[in-house]
């Protein structure tokens, strides 16, 4: 069985995708313009951010704050197996492709964490033990990953079960 699917940034094994995937035109802490698909005009010719340590007074507070529930390391240690776009410059188009697929199963996978926190039904924590399975075969590889039907029910069982939860419950987990 695959294996559950982390929730939280590994910048170190990532490879910089979210500094390239998303656009920050006129984006609250993001003091570069730049398209989507486009390297941050921060990173350097390897790949690597060459205002790390002072993003914040740099006007880049959003790259801080920005969690991707461990998508990007998914993306480049998983389905890319260790491989990289700043190795391979050919890798860079699929694997922002791939990023953005694997955010949205990310942004699942934290969900239901948090729902397991807080859920006391049995029958519930069940259906969610069987959805972070699901979520973690569906990351195991490219191919399942574009699968949008098992995506959407995942999504939709999630949905259901956190329309049961109790909204002070979740502020407190």
């Amino acid at each position: 069985m695959s294996a559950k699917l982390e929730t939280r940034a590994d910048c170190s094994r990532c490879a910089a995708l979210c500094c390239i995937a998303y656009p920050s035109d006129d984006m609250p802490g993001f003091s570069a313009s730049k398209a989507a698909g486009q390297p941050c005009p921060k990173l350097a010719g390897d790949g690597f951010c060459t205002i790390y340590e002072r993003r914040e007074q740099e006007g880049f507070s959003g790259c801080i704050h920005y969690e991707c529930f461990g998508a990007g390391q998914h993306v480049v240690q998983t389905l890319f197996e260790g491989r990289d776009w700043r190795e391979d410059p050919k890798l860079l188009g699929p694997m922002v492709e791939t990023f953005l697929e694997m955010r949205s199963l990310s942004d699942l996978a934290y969900l239901v964490e948090r729902a397991q926190a807080v859920v006391d039904d049995e029958t519930a924590n069940e259906e969610l033990s069987g959805l972070e399975k699901e979520l973690a075969r569906i990351g195991q590889s490219r191919a399942s990953l574009a699968d949008s039907k098992a995506f959407e029910k995942c999504q939709n069982a999630i949905r259901r079960i956190y329309a049961t939860i109790d909204p002070a419950k979740l502020r407190k987990s």
